[in-house]
């Protein structure tokens, strides 16, 4: 197996070691695992897919029917023992509803994880003329290349995860040059930055997590579309102070929501508002065994779904707002 890494939220610490907690499931139980460590981790989410390398030009590919691995990492103090057994607890409760491994945990010192996934990451291609980039590596592009150059870091944004592959593919095919953007949770500001470069004349970023933003921040502006793409703490239902103000309706052309199902669920309204008349909404980080419920809240956005593009069991829905 060659790990691939999708970070969901690398969120280092350092100068301490780290409990590394992992478990093996089935691509159905990744989101609820996910949820459970985000709540009781401390350094992120780490989600790892069985991959296949390729040849240079393509050079992987995501084994879907595979057990993926999910990880997360608790400080190594006072508190890691409580965080520990409420991760093993939860896991026991989610074991009765989906089948999946045992729970792993070893010590390991922050330099010898934060570094280690980025020899995984490599040039890869997606869709048509969109190339992610690795800060670290060379490539010499194509004439008709759209290349988005990356340092995930400690943000969920690679370009390998089946949703954000599936939004950049999206993204290629519906933005059209002048478009306003909306990107709620950016993570690594990728969909930020590739809209940016497809031509969008304007692109707002949203996430709620601190990390995300300066790393979003810092990867637009290394690649120059700092004029184009603005990224705010922020999220379309935010009132507290600081979290960024809420749009206006019939705000963006485009809105793109890699998020999680339950909450595409809980904003449908309120996406389908700062769409205009005619406008579309990419939404994806929806998980097979959750695409009835996000479809419905869609339609009674009243939204009208165009595409429902799936990958493995992941699904990325296309809606149009019709005037």
């Amino acid at each position: 197996m060659v790990p691939s890494f999708s970070p969901f939220a690398l969120f280092l610490w350092f100068g301490m070691n780290w409990l590394e907690i992992s478990v093996r499931v089935d691509s159905e139980a990744v989101e609820s695992v996910a949820d459970l460590f985000r709540r009781y981790g401390q350094g992120g989410v780490v989600v790892e897919e069985d991959i296949t390398p390729l040849s240079e030009q393509e050079n992987y590919v995501v084994n879907l029917d595979k057990p993926v691995t999910v990880r997360t990492y608790v400080r190594c103090n006072a508190g890691a023992s409580r965080r520990r057994k409420q991760i093993e607890r939860g896991l026991w409760h989610l074991r009765a509803i989906r089948p999946m491994g045992e729970m792993e945990v070893r010590e390991v010192a922050e330099e010898d994880w934060a570094n280690a996934w980025k020899a995984h990451f490599d040039v890869h291609r997606v869709g048509g003329r969109i190339v992610i980039k690795p800060s670290w590596r060379e490539y010499e592009p194509e004439p008709e290349d759209i290349v988005v150059e990356l340092d995930p870091g400690m943000a969920f944004g690679t370009g390998l995860h089946p949703t954000t592959r599936l939004c950049l593919g999206e993204l290629e095919k519906r933005l059209t040059p002048g478009s306003t953007v909306l990107d709620l949770g950016t993570g690594s500001g990728i969909l930020a930055i590739a809209a940016a470069k497809l031509g969008a004349q304007a692109v707002t970023a949203l996430d709620l997590d601190e990390v995300a933003v300066k790393v979003a921040r810092d990867n637009v502006g290394a690649n120059g579309v700092g004029s184009l793409v603005i990224v705010s703490k922020g999220t379309l239902k935010a009132r507290e102070p600081g979290l960024g103000s809420p749009f206006g309706a019939g705000t963006f052309d485009v809105v793109v929501a890699n998020i999680l199902a339950n909450v595409i669920v809980e904003l449908a309204g309120a996406l389908a508002i700062v769409l205009k008349p005619g406008g579309a909404l990419i939404a994806s980080g929806i998980i097979e065994e959750h695409a009835s419920e996000a479809r419905l809240a869609i339609e009674r956005a009243n939204l009208v779904i165009i595409a429902d593009r799936v990958e493995g069991d992941w699904h990325a829905m296309v809606a149009e707002k019709h005037a």
